[in-house]
């Protein structure tokens, strides 16, 4: 029979496991497949691993790794991806509200042959007009310039087989962009749209400066448009000042006339070379810090604990950086 693995990243979530836990078993008992629930601490401050320890005893099916520290929701991510041991994986949100319901169809898509089935929001209850104008901007843009296009208003909701987890595992990026990283990998897929529900309990952790910093880093990832930036501007002003040039010869040799230069006008000039100047040098230096961070070779992540794990099944696996052999029957 195959196994569906439910990955959860967690942080700060004790009030709302529980309920996620008995709901992965009333949907998935009835699927009839067999199921793991993994869930991933991501250096919670509250009681969150301990829930899961607790829930651990009293359901085998779910099982607990704590990060060292908070690394983040994409590392938290991938520590639970590469810990999978399903022949698809659906990865959610703690809080309920990605549907648990939607499971059932998302499986019938892959067992039909969709190796990926993406998730759309129609509504979300806590976004701000404001994270709503900015990511409809960020789609937008992502969508124009990168290297492959993303679905409006997407998550991190999806099922992925085996063959396309597999894929996506063997590109070892240190800043991941899975909303990037999923559709990169091809392989056929569908998508199905759904209404986000409210929040189980708790507050919403992911703010709009860590949305920002992931949008970051998925926009650097898939598309070097920023670094064109210099040359489209130094070209735009190259043609300007030959215009100007031209123009000022004009009125020089049929009209005798000299355009007289201030100091307001030759400053302002100045300032405004040495600020773009600057600018260039910064979109720069954030490419280069990104290759800084990837030549280390960094693990994503670190292990503190694990509960419901078997330690032989991940024998000779670093953590954040390969893939056990026994997934790797992708990997030739």
């Amino acid at each position: 029979m195959k196994t569906i693995s439910i990955v959860v990243p967690a942080f700060n979530e004790e009030e709302c496991l529980p309920a996620l836990v008995e709901k992965v078993k009333t949907i998935m008992d009835s699927t009839g497949y067999n199921y793991e629930l993994i869930i991933v601490d991501d250096g919670s401050r509250d009681n969150t691993f301990e829930i899961i320890r607790q829930q651990n005893e009293k359901y085998p099916f779910v099982k607990g790794i704590k990060l060292s520290r908070n690394m983040g929701h994409q590392a938290a991510l991938d520590c639970g991806l590469k810990h999978a041991s399903g022949d698809a994986v659906i990865t959610v949100d703690a809080d309920l509200q990605h549907p648990p319901e939607l499971w059932p169809q998302m499986i019938k898509l892959w067992e039909e042959g969709y190796e990926i089935v993406y998730t759309q929001k129609l509504s979300n209850h806590d976004s701000t007009l404001l994270y709503k104008i900015w990511a409809r901007t960020f789609y937008a843009m992502f969508n124009k310039y990168s290297q492959i296009k993303l679905t409006p208003s997407g998550s991190d909701f999806r099922l992925m087989g085996r063959k396309s987890l597999n894929a996506v595992l063997s590109m070892p990026e240190y800043h991941k962009f899975y909303r990037g990283l999923v559709p990169f990998v091809g392989f056929k897929s569908t998508c199905i749209s759904f209404n986000v529900n409210k929040r189980y309990a708790g507050k919403r952790k992911y703010n709009f400066k860590k949305s920002l910093g992931l949008a970051l880093d998925g926009l650097l990832s898939f598309s070097d448009f920023a670094l064109k930036i210099p040359f489209v501007i130094g070209a735009v002003a190259f043609f300007l000042i030959l215009a100007y040039l031209f123009y000022s010869l004009i009125r020089l040799v049929f009209f005798g006339q000299v355009l007289v230069q201030g100091w307001t006008s030759l400053i302002a000039i100045m300032v405004l070379s040495i600020s773009i100047q600057l600018i260039f040098m910064g979109i720069l230096g954030v490419y280069i810090g990104k290759i800084y961070f990837e030549v280390k070779h960094r693990p994503m992540f670190f292990a503190d604990e694990k509960v419901g794990f078997h330690e032989a099944t991940f024998q000779g696996m670093k953590e954040g950086e390969s893939i056990p052999a026994n997934r790797q029957s992708f990997l030739v």
